[in-house]
């Protein structure tokens, strides 16, 4: 074998076991991390704004015989607070994800709508008003990462002030009362998390007050029963989660 033979051999080697030298020392690289997906679940507190539109009617009693149907559109500003719970499910491994959760809140409101009426003998100023409201209900939807579209139901339950002058032969009469109301809700929503433990939210509900349950009775000859009292709900809220 020839000198540079054996020299080409002796150099080789050497690279070869520098080669496998090196690679021994190189860290092994690390599997990639599986994609971190937000996780609904938990308390949160918040607030909200926005508006409302319902319809009443009402019905005028002169002697005993109706003699009228008022009606009733109130609408107005509402806003207040929310509190509640949620739970996420197992995700399916693409973000998505069943979020179940209890939610109640409370909201102040301006609703209201006037009315007038003049039959058998009688004329009448009327005001009715939404004075606040809650509600208690469930949730469910299913998650997209931060996005949660969902529907909502449960019980409602509000105040309303009903009042007015109501003048006959006899003279003018003013009155005022309020009443509990008590019902169920239903809607829908969506809503965002767009900062850490930060999200925003648009929801709709319809409300069902049921029966008015604010009646008249200050003439003797008049008396005024209110009917069915549906309501709207469109608001904003932001909410935040701990």
């Amino acid at each position: 074998m020839s000198q540079a033979l054996r020299v080409s051999l002796m150099l080789f080697t050497a690279l070869e076991f520098c080669g496998v030298a090196a690679a021994a020392d190189m860290p092994l690289k690390a599997p990639p991390l599986a994609p971190s997906y937000y996780n609904w679940s938990g308390f949160y507190l918040g607030a909200n704004l926005g508006g409302s539109w319902g319809n009443q009617s009402g019905t005028i009693f002169v002697a005993g015989v109706p003699v009228a149907v008022t009606g009733f559109s109130p609408n107005g500003v509402i806003g207040g607070g929310q509190l509640g719970y949620n739970w996420q499910f197992n995700s399916n491994g693409l973000g998505n994800a069943w979020v179940l959760g209890l939610e109640a809140d409370f909201q102040g409101s301006s609703e209201r709508d006037t009315n007038t009426f003049g039959a058998g003998g009688a004329t009448g100023s009327l005001s009715d008003k939404l004075q606040w409201f809650g509600t208690v209900r469930g949730r469910t939807g299913i998650a997209f990462d931060r996005w949660l579209p969902y529907v909502t139901g449960g019980w409602a339950y509000g105040n309303r002030n009903f009042n007015g002058t109501v003048t006959t032969a006899a003279g003018a009469t003013s009155f005022s009362n309020s009443n509990t109301l008590s019902g169920w809700t239903v809607g829908g929503g969506i809503e965002w998390a767009f900062w850490d433990r930060w999200s925003a939210k648009l929801e709709y509900l319809y409300v069902d007050f049921g029966n008015g349950g604010s009646n008249f009775n200050g003439v003797p000859t008049v008396n005024i029963t209110n009917g069915h009292l549906t309501d709207n709900i469109g608001r904003a809220g932001v909410n935040y989660r701990f």
